[in-house]
Parts: structure tokens; sequence; C-alpha cells
């Protein structure tokens, strides 16, 4: 650095030097280029000067790094005094504006403010269905006596019974006042949802006839107030069944009830009493006549739906056989009931049997002298 200091002094010398000489002693363009080459000379002077600046990187003890400051400070005043058309320009730094800076100061200043009120509020937790009953220590510095309130959902001593389906959130106001001044503080209950599975109602046992609609549907909640599934098993699937004649017997039905988490189950015994389909008689005429010396036939056609054993009757004159051969002295009004049973019920269907008169000439059998 002292280097450069004194070959700057020099430079500066011999311009003074020059300017004293008479110009008119030499030529021109000699002159000229001289002063070129000063140019140049100081432009390098200048690029060293500031490439060191640049680099910050300056070697000596304290107090030479001083001396060197006021010289480059020297230095700088006669380059600007001493040569034409160099020129030191001050380089304004620009303000600093913290206008990008305020809106994140904003957020950040409001975070803070919902941080300290969280970490104000005093947090409680508990389960659906428990019993909350808050008992605050509240001391007045003057010994007033004091009195105090919950909002809800508690009540003013600060009790609530909690129930399935109540889980959230809730923010209550305890507020203690002394008759003139008044405290409060927020407190955040934290209600915990407890699931429990859905109930059956209570289920009785049903009796039926067969040929009746039966119709059936549980009473089933849920203490959370989720959506069910229930599903009941056959017959009464559907929620119904039409009985028939073969629907008789004993049924343990099964009722099941779903919240998607938990399932709940109950049974029941469904009867169906058998009511007996009597046989059925056809082919069986209201009304028959025949004449006398004719066959008299009967027969009924019987079916039944319980698929019993039948027994099938016919009074006389006819007879269980279905068959009659009536004589020219059977003519006149009969009715034949033909009857049905299988040993549960009977039915019967009357027949008006018309057997009608024929006259027949004498037959003369035999002759014989008489005395």
């Amino acid at each position: 650095m002292k280097r450069v200091m004194m070959s700057l002094l020099a430079l500066i010398f011999i311009i003074f030097v020059v300017g004293c000489v008479d110009y008119k002693a030499y030529d021109l363009q000699k002159s000229s280029a001289d002063d070129n080459d000063l140019v140049n000379e100081i432009a390098e002077i200048e690029k060293e000067l500031a490439g060191q600046d640049s680099n910050g990187a300056v070697e000596g003890s304290a107090e030479e790094i001083d001396d060197k400051e006021v010289v480059s400070e020297n230095k700088s005043e006669n380059v600007s005094d001493g040569v034409e058309g160099v020129v030191v320009e001050e380089v304004a730094l620009p303000e600093l504006q913290d206008g990008g800076d305020s809106g994140n100061s904003k957020e950040i200043e409001k975070a803070d403010k919902e941080k300290e009120i969280e970490e104000s509020v005093l947090t409680l937790s508990v389960k659906e269905n428990d019993f909350i009953k808050l008992s605050p220590k509240i001391v007045d510095p003057d010994d007033d006596p004091i009195t105090f309130t919950f909002s809800k959902p508690l009540n003013e001593k600060g009790e609530w019974k909690t129930n399935y389906g109540d889980a959230g959130e809730y923010v209550v106001t305890l507020r203690a006042t002394d008759g003139k001044l008044s405290t409060e503080k927020k407190i955040k209950i934290v209600v915990e949802r407890v699931n429990v599975p859905p109930k059956i109602g209570v289920l009785s046992d049903i009796t039926a006839k067969e040929g009746q609609v039966i119709k059936f549907q549980p009473n089933v909640t849920d203490p959370n107030k989720d959506p069910v599934t229930v599903v009941v098993s056959d017959p009464l699937k559907n929620g119904m069944w039409e009985t028939d004649h073969t629907s008789a017997g004993e049924y343990n039905l099964r009722v099941t009830a779903s919240d998607g988490e938990l399932e709940s189950a109950a049974t029941f015994k469904l009867t169906v009493v058998d009511v007996n389909q009597v046989p059925v008689i056809k082919n069986v005429a209201e009304n028959l006549s025949v004449k006398e010396g004719d066959v008299v036939m009967i027969k009924p056609q019987v079916t039944d739906l319980d698929e019993d054993k039948i027994n099938l009757t016919i009074s006389d004159p006819v007879g269980n056989g279905g068959v009659w051969e009536t004589s020219f002295t059977d003519h006149g009004d009969y009715v034949v009931t033909v009857t049905a049973s299988d040993g549960k019920g009977s039915v019967s269907k009357r027949v008006r049997l018309v057997v009608e008169d024929v006259n027949k000439p004498p037959e003369i059998v035999d002759v014989k002298l008489s005395n």
C-alpha cells in the first residue's frame, strides 16, 4: 500500500512539473501521447485500489490499517483535485423498507395473540356419559363475599351430566364477582366419544295361525345417535311374512343391530299354529235322477291340502262303495250324504237322489190245477 501511495505522489509531482514547463518546447504529438500514458497509469492505480477495497484483505497492524485509511482518503481528494476527467462519485445506499415485512409481522403478532389466548384457556377432558362437577377456587384480596356462575352447557353450579352423542368441544365461562367487580375465565371442556352398541327393545314371542300375515319391526335405538343397520333372520327377513297351510311350526328368530363398529343381538320365538284344511270333495252332483232298475254310481274326488289321510263315507242306499243297483220297488226320493274326514275335520256333500217308478207288466210265473 505504501508503494502505491508513493507512486501516486510521484505522479502528482510529475504532473506539477510538466505543467510548469513551456509547452512550446515539446512536440504536440509527444505531449498528447504522454498525457494518455499518464491517464492510463492513473486508471491502473485506481483499478488496483478498487481491487484491494473489494477484496478487503489488508495486511498489517491496526495502526497501519488506520494510516492506510487516512492516506486513501487524502489520495481520493488529491486525484479529484489534480486530474481532470476523473470523478469520484458517492454511491447512495438504498433505504431499507419494512413494507414487505409488515404483513408478516402482523401475522406473527396475530398468531402470538391466539397462542397466548389458547394457553390461557383451561382445558378439561371427560368422556361421554360422565358427570361433570367443577369446583373453582376463588380468592378475593379484600375478603369480600364472592359469587360465581358458569355458562351453558353447565348449570350455574358447574354441573353437567353428559350423554352419549355429546362428544365435542365446549367453551364455558366462569364468572366470579364481589358485587362490584367481576372476573371471567374461559374453560374448554373436551367430551371424548365413547361408542356403545345399539339397544334392541324387548322382544316378545309371537304366535300366529296359518294363513295370517305376520308383520314385525323391532325397536332399535343407538345411544350415540349413529345410523344403525338392523337384520332379522328368515322368515321375517323383510319384516313381513304371509303364511300358508304349510307354515305351521316353531321358528327361533335372531335380530342383530350394528352401528358399523359394535353389534347387539337378541332372539325370540315365532310359533305358527297349524290350521287344518278340510278335504275338498269334487265330482259329486247335488241332484241325481235314475229309473228303477238303473245302477246308481257316486264316485267323488277328494283332495286335502295338508295331505292328510282321508276317510270317505257314502250313506245308504248307495253305501261306501258308491254303487247301487236299483230294483223295480226302489222308486222314491233319497238323500245320499258323502263325507270326507282327515281326522281333524270333515266336510260333507248331500246328493238328492230320485228313483223314478217304472211300470212293468205282470209276469206269469207258473200255472197249476186247483182242486
